[in-house]
């Protein structure tokens, strides 16, 4: 029984946390809750820079080749749109990953839940 003690921790319950569309708008705490306590982390900036460069490479791939029939590179929609023909199980990763990005929005930043130590 000591040796389960050790080993085993009691089970606890999770924080509630309440869902944070209920609460009010950070407007309505004052002026100071609207500005950044910190600086921005190198680490967050370059994620900016990356993620910004990738989606400036495809919404200008993606334009031009709209555009442009002979378009000389593969685009994503295009991509896509052919592994659907041939695969019809793709239609289901994508129409799920359109899914989670969509629910992910809707409800962020809950239900974050913090780790149990």
């Amino acid at each position: 029984m000591n040796l389960q003690r050790l080993v085993v921790r009691e089970p606890q319950p999770p924080p509630a946390q309440p869902s944070p569309i209920p609460m009010p708008r950070p407007s309505a705490l004052g002026v100071n809750s609207l500005q950044p306590q910190e600086p921005m982390p190198a680490r967050e900036k370059w994620g900016y820079v990356f993620w910004g460069l990738l989606g400036a490479f495809i919404l200008t791939t993606e334009a031009l080749a709209a555009f442009w029939d002979a378009f000389p590179i593969p685009t994503i929609s295009g991509t896509t749109g052919d592994l659907e023909l041939h695969h019809h199980w793709v239609k289901l990763i994508v129409l799920g990953g359109i899914v989670m990005l969509a629910g992910r929005i809707c409800f962020y930043p809950w239900p974050y839940r913090k780790i149990d130590d």
